[in-house]
């Protein structure tokens, strides 16, 4: 995708998801979530490219952590239309995989459970998934596309597509909703 349209398709979804947002402008020039996902994309282009870009792939990344309090690491792959609301304490893990149309609240965890090198050890958020402010998600689990992973949620399990999760989840199965 074009980076014009890109930036474009971003500032077009968080207009989208947020009712508070007046315009293009204000969100391009005050929104932290929105630059941290562009400092996300140029880090994570510099990261996929072959050489040695990765020292500045980490350090634009924490140089956006620093300007916008959300850290996500280069390595991470995050989808299309992905908006992070109110931002401030979020936190990406390098192996992390986000899908299309993720909407994620200010002070979630995507972190690992292992120390391992060269293995999956953060989650993987299917498409259309709304992650609720505080929510941990932690280690190599999926969640499942069209769910909703409510406020202050830990989760350290699969959750299947279109579940509802609140509190500490322990196991869930298709079309459970969990409280």
């Amino acid at each position: 995708m074009q980076l014009l349209s890109r930036i474009s398709d971003d500032l077009a979804n968080a207009q989208k998801q947020d009712p508070a947002a007046r315009g293009k402008l204000e969100i391009a020039l005050l929104y932290s979530g929105v630059h941290a996902i562009w400092a996300y994309r140029l880090s994570h282009w510099l990261w996929t490219r072959p050489g040695h870009y990765r020292f500045v792939a980490r350090l634009i990344s924490q140089v956006a952590r620093h300007l916008t309090g959300v850290e996500i690491h280069p390595g991470a792959t995050i989808g299309e239309r992905f908006f992070i609301d109110h931002g401030m304490g979020v936190v990406i893990g390098e192996t992390a995989v986000i899908g299309d149309d993720v909407l994620m609240y200010h002070q979630v965890t995507l972190g690992g459970r292992s120390l391992g090198r060269g293995v999956k050890r953060h989650p993987t958020i299917g498409d259309r998934v709304l992650i609720g402010a505080g929510a941990k998600i932690i280690g190599d689990i999926v969640v499942g596309s069209d769910s909703r992973i409510g406020a202050n949620a830990l989760v350290v399990h699969d959750i299947p597509a279109g579940s509802i999760v609140t509190g500490v989840l322990s196991k869930a199965k298709p079309g459970d909703i969990i409280a």
